[in-house]
């Protein structure tokens, strides 16, 4: 995967930079460190038969070694550092049986950080997986491979498996569709463990020879530090993000591009985004199929608000009613199938071996389990998940519209919806509310004020207050920890 040739053939690109903002490196400089850790993997006997983890946290020797691995041929799992208590330098991340090391790397503590890049050993540690077992039984052992793990926000998550060449295509149609050029300054502060991050993100930012400013655990006090120093004019982020961007940040700046993906952008917070830091786009995809649809920086706004704009190169969607009884009401709302020619390849259990059960695949269409329609002029509107809606008196309803109506109540920041039990109505619904601090609010009179804003089948059973909300460590909501919450007082 050679993604760094184009970008060193060019004068233009060659001296722009990587960083995390504690070292720097340009892309000049790449090939020299990739031969040294050529040596240091040479000494440590790993094998391109190997298959490898990455922990893959957003620092710049963290990014050396994945697009190194890359380069190079190795197939690898990257994923979230955890971090054991009793001992910092193993992690908490379950290890699949088929990995046969852990790579993790160390802050840098030379006094020149910078010549400490070309010393791999001084940053790269190597960890045995005592579980390991042999991975030549696996299918096609031979071609290159990225395991990602789902995000887990319906069930348990699972290993989905990529080949390093459409990896590569899925990255060139985001180049192509957001309009990423080599003198774009990219800001990402969203995790490499994901495929926004990775393959929407940094892996393009990359093919076209960008500066990119990696930031690891971004809060919103570390971010504006960043934006300062780094001076960014294109940034990748979740919607949640956008929300505390507004919030936190006092004067407007223009930015060239935002892109979100993950959750749905509030066509609220688009319009007030859009008017303080310039143009926006969502962006849709999954861990299994990558970037699905993105909108372009030049459609108009009433297109970049509502949709997530037309399908990439190579994907073809179509919608499927769920329920056809439940949807007749609902402008030809469905399921959301999609066939991607550059899409994952299935899924493998912890030993490596292909998962052929239960797969959400038929005939080379992938289900999504997103609810959706796709509008006339080809776009693709969607609207969560399946399961975040319900049925209720013989009606269909969205925890994004309910959730939408609740934050018109004044004082109400945030508002997650899921379903638990069962209530008069059919399904149980609670609604989990982060006030703003001025707020002088309780349960009972946030579910009064809904009976003058919500359709009575839609009005919440149960609410509930919350200093914040769970996060996966894709940023999306971890509604699963909210489902499985213990409330010991119902509104």
């Amino acid at each position: 995967m050679n993604i760094l040739g184009q970008v060193l053939s060019s004068p233009s690109s060659r001296t722009n930079i990587l960083t995390d903002g504690q070292i720097n490196c340009s892309y000049q400089e790449i090939p020299d460190i990739f031969k040294n850790i050529d040596a240091l993997f040479v000494k440590q006997g790993i094998d391109k038969k190997d298959t490898l983890v990455l922990e893959a946290v957003n620092t710049l020797p963290n990014a050396l070694i994945l697009l190194y691995l890359l380069a190079r041929g190795y197939s690898f799992l990257p994923i979230n550092r955890g971090v054991n208590p009793a001992n910092s330098s193993i992690p908490q991340v379950s290890i699949p049986r088929f990995c046969r090391y852990s790579l993790v790397t160390q802050p840098l503590k030379s006094s020149d950080n910078r010549a400490a890049l070309t010393q791999p050993e001084s940053f790269l540690q190597f960890l045995k997986n005592e579980e390991w077992i042999s991975n030549s039984h696996r299918e096609n052992n031979s071609t290159q491979k990225l395991y990602l793990r789902t995000s887990g926000s319906t069930g348990k998550p699972k290993l989905a498996v990529h080949t390093h060449s459409h990896l590569l295509e899925n990255a060139m149609n985001c180049v192509e569709r957001l309009g990423l050029k080599s003198d774009d300054r990219i800001a990402i502060p969203v995790p490499l463990a994901h495929m926004f991050g990775l393959g929407a993100a940094f892996l393009p930012g990359v093919a076209v020879g960008a500066s990119i400013d990696l930031q690891q655990g971004a809060n919103l006090l570390r971010y504006l530090q960043r934006e300062t120093a780094f001076a960014p004019n294109v940034a990748f982020m979740t919607p949640i993000f956008c929300d505390t961007l507004l919030k936190g940040r006092k004067s407007a700046r223009e930015y060239r591009l935002t892109v979100t993906a993950g959750d749905r952008l509030k066509e609220e917070t688009f319009t007030q985004f859009q008017s303080r830091f310039g143009c926006v786009v969502n962006l849709y995809g999954s861990t299994e199929m990558g970037a699905i649809a993105a909108s372009a920086p030049d459609y108009p706004n009433h297109i970049r608000s509502k949709t997530s704009g037309k399908p990439m190169r190579g994907v073809i969607l179509r919608t499927q009613p769920q329920n056809p009884e439940s949807l007749t009401q609902t402008d030809n709302l469905g399921e959301i199938w999609c066939q991607h020619q550059y899409g994952f390849e299935g899924y493998v259990d912890e030993d490596g071996i292909p998962v052929r059960q239960n797969l959400p695949i038929q005939d080379d269409w992938f289900n999504t389990r997103d609810l959706g329609r796709i509008t006339e002029d080809g776009c693709i509107e969607v609207f969560g998940r399946c399961d975040h809606s319900i049925n209720r008196n013989g009606l269909l309803v969205f925890f994004a519209d309910v959730e939408k109506g609740m934050e018109k109540i004044e004082g109400i920041e945030q508002v997650v919806v899921v379903s638990k039990g069962e209530s008069q109505r059919g399904k149980g619904l609670v609604a989990y509310c982060v006030t703003a601090k001025s707020a002088n609010l309780n349960e009972d009179e946030i579910r009064s004020s809904c009976f003058n804003i919500l359709p009575r089948h839609s009005i919440p059973d149960s609410v509930f207050l919350v200093k914040s909300l769970p996060l996966l460590p894709n940023g999306k909501v971890d509604r699963q920890t909210l489902i499985n919450k213990n409330d010991s007082k119902p509104s």
